[in-house]
């Protein structure tokens, strides 16, 4: 206590006669408890251990010994302090403050990598260099284009080397059949000249002919859209530019816009009348046009209400105009479907279309080529509004127009529509649209009401199921009841006016991707049965027959929209005795044969061995449509109990069998044998859970 006291003038009396000793002897808490840890038994010494006063004198002295060999401790504790501003060796290298000791193996090596690649890069450049200088010397530069010029300003002689240079370099290249030169040089000239700033009309004058040389060796490569772009370019700058005007005629031509292109060639002739290539291309296009404005009846072109042909006695489908013209001559009617497909028979046709629906007021209803899936819960939805209000008050911000709300979701990948001609499934005024298209057309129709989900109502009564369950595009109040989800919180229903929300008719864009002649192995040959031989198998390979081991692939699709109900990438059986073999469940419960092998259905057999016109070989792909597919147990055995008695409801009210599907069918070749991502995907069959919900798998 008194060595706490060493301060006190008075620290050699007792500690009972010192003024200071309650205020300044008081030991820390934490001092305290250290001394007890050191010494438990200090407290239970008696009363007579309490030191004299030479004693204590004696230990003063020693204390103060002690005090003055070691420094003072500080009482508060400062190491959770210890590391704070100091950065560890991954921050410093981010920051590339470490020493080269500090360096792991593989840094050191990726270090070294690096100086190598700088010295190859620093040797290139120096031979480079070596080699202009020899350049140089071997061939001086031509300055001819500088003899007898004289030029007023910097912007004169750089026109004044442009023209001589790269444009005569270019020009010479262009005749020797080098474009890729020719390009580079024209294209230089240009970049040099727009480097300039503001630019003299000399410039101007020489930038507007390089990019004509440009615009025909695009020409010359049919690519319109380049020569497009250039055209419009100069045509900025030089509204009556013969050459100009020409090619982008040309261009227009080669995209049958046959109004603008029309315009072009007028605006043309109107200043040269003397070129006869143009006004030989202007008969062509009216020629084209007079026909299309004899379909009309006299009506303009640009008339998109008048449309360019009616399809239907009651005017309920139009085509409105053709946006790319498709195989063969475009002033020739598509005559490429034979009556025959479109009658009961042998044979039906099955076309694939890409397809994309709006509405009059331009909102996007379906389209294959991308699925948009719409939030399902209530704080999904929540979100989707949160974010939406957020870029809508960005938009506004910005001045931007207004985002739909398809613009929000995130975008799937999808497949075509495909269906037969004349198939009682798809929408009526859909089928005649795809009648009138040649391949490779594009082009845009008009269809009310009675010709979509109408035409097909009584169709799908009579086989007891819904639509949607063969993947056809469903419109009627597609939009709205999105929006009424995301607006079911915050407006009553009788705000929201539900009588104006009916489609009164689409606007759809159908692109006719191919199609392919299939059989009609259907008793009365109305399709219910289609079978189509896509391709028959490689021809050095041995015949597919009953009972061989194969391997391959099977999907069982909805028809129309090709969304994903069964598959499996890869899977061996023997060919008509392992189908429809099921014995038990897997892990993943995937079903399985008695070997362990994953189950086939018996339709992927019958796909096959039904083929009795043309011989199959092994690699082979088949496709079997179906109006009355296969029933849940038979594809899916695995749930055939759960579902045991909805299928006995269904066929006491008379209905057998399941649901309009496609089945693709792939044998692989003898040799093939699957790689590892095969291997891993493959193996089972795979059964959406979320049946009849639609699918985004592609």
């Amino acid at each position: 206590l008194i060595s706490n006291c060493y301060s006190c003038p008075r620290v050699r009396v007792s500690l009972c006669q010192c003024p200071l000793a309650g205020r300044c002897a008081m030991p820390s808490l934490k001092a305290k408890k250290a001394n007890s840890e050191d010494d438990g038994g200090r407290r239970q010494r008696p009363a007579a251990a309490i030191a004299t006063p030479a004693a204590l004198d004696v230990r003063t002295e020693a204390s103060a010994s002690a005090s003055s060999s070691q420094p003072k401790r500080d009482r508060l504790d400062y190491s959770r302090f210890n590391g704070i501003g100091i950065d560890d060796r991954d921050e410093r290298l981010k920051e590339g403050n470490v020493s080269w000791e500090e360096l792991k193996h593989d840094e050191k090596k990726q270090v070294w990598e690096a100086h190598d690649q700088m010295d190859k890069l620093l040797e290139q450049k120096r031979q480079e260099e070596d080699s202009w200088k020899r350049q140089l010397k071997e061939k001086p530069a031509d300055l001819s284009w500088v003899q007898g010029q004289h030029f007023t300003s910097y912007e004169a002689f750089c026109v004044g080397r442009v023209e001589g240079t790269l444009k005569k370099s270019g020009n010479e290249a262009f005749k020797a059949g080098d474009l890729g030169k020719a390009q580079s040089d024209w294209e230089a000239g240009i970049q040099m000249l727009l480097a300039l700033g503001e630019l003299t009309p000399e410039a101007i004058s020489l930038i507007c002919a390089l990019r004509n040389n440009l615009a025909q060796l695009h020409v010359k490569r049919e690519e319109w859209g380049k020569v497009k772009d250039l055209t419009d370019k100069i045509l900025d700058r030089e509204p009556s530019n013969e050459k100009a005007l020409y090619r982008r005629a040309q261009a227009f031509f080669a995209f049958s816009i046959w109004d603008k292109c029309e315009a072009d060639l007028e605006a043309l002739l109107a200043k040269h009348k003397e070129n006869r290539e143009a006004a030989k291309m202007l008969q062509q296009v009216q020629r084209k046009m007079g026909k299309d404005r004899r379909t009309l009846g006299g009506k303009a072109v640009q008339d998109i209400a008048a449309g360019m042909a009616e399809l239907a006695p009651d005017g309920t489908v139009r085509k409105l105009r053709i946006e790319e013209y498709g195989e063969g001559d475009p002033d020739e009617p598509a005559c490429w479907v034979k009556p025959q497909w479109l009658e009961q028979g042998s044979e039906k046709v099955v076309v694939t279309c890409q397809m994309v629906i709006t509405s009059h007021g331009g909102e996007e209803l379906y389209n294959s080529r991308e699925y948009r899936p719409f939030p399902e819960t209530k704080q999904a939805r929540d979100e989707l509004k949160e974010y939406m209000d957020m870029v809508n008050f960005l938009d506004q911000e910005a001045g931007k127009a207004p985002r739909l709300v398809g613009d929000f979701y995130r975008k799937v990948k999808k497949r075509p529509v495909r269906w037969y001609l004349g198939d009682p499934g798809m929408y009526k005024g859909f089928d005649l649209a795809a009648r009138t298209m040649k391949p490779g057309e594009r082009a845009l129709f008009e269809v009310d009401q009675p010709m979509l989900a109408a035409s097909v109502e009584k169709f799908y009564d009579t086989l007891g199921f819904h639509s949607s369950l063969a993947g056809l595009p469903q419109l009627q109040y597609h939009i709205e009841e999105e929006r009424l989800a995301i607006l079911e919180d915050e407006m009553t229903e009788n705000d929201l006016e539900l009588h104006t929300k009916t489609q009164r008719g689409v606007k759809v864009e159908l692109t006719m991707l191919g199609s392919i002649v299939f059989r009609d192995l259907s008793p009365n040959g109305d399709g219910s049965r289609l079978h189509g031989v896509l391709h028959p198998g490689i021809p050095d390979a041995p015949v597919l027959r009953r009972g061989d081991l194969v391997c391959g692939s099977f999907f069982i699709n909805r028809p129309f929209d090709g969304s994903l109900l069964v598959q499996n990438t890869c899977v061996e059986w023997r060919l008509g005795e392992d189908e429809g073999v099921f014995a038990k469940e897997g892990e993943n419960k995937e079903p399985l044969r008695p070997d362990g092998g994953a189950f086939v259905p018996k339709c992927v057999g019958d796909a096959l061995l039904k083929v009795d016109w043309a011989e199959l070989r092994f690699g082979a792909l088949v496709e079997v449509r179906l109006r009355v597919g296969p029933e849940l147990h038979e594809i899916a055995p695995q749930y055939g109990k759960q579902f045991e008695s909805a299928r006995r409801d269904a066929h006491k009210k008379g209905r057998k069998g399941g649901a309009m599907c496609s089945i693709l069918v792939q044998v692989f070749p003898p040799n093939y044998r699957p790689g590892e991502a095969d291997k891993e995907t493959g193996g089972e069959t795979i059964m959406d859970e979320n049946i009849p919900k639609d699918m985004e798998i592609e």
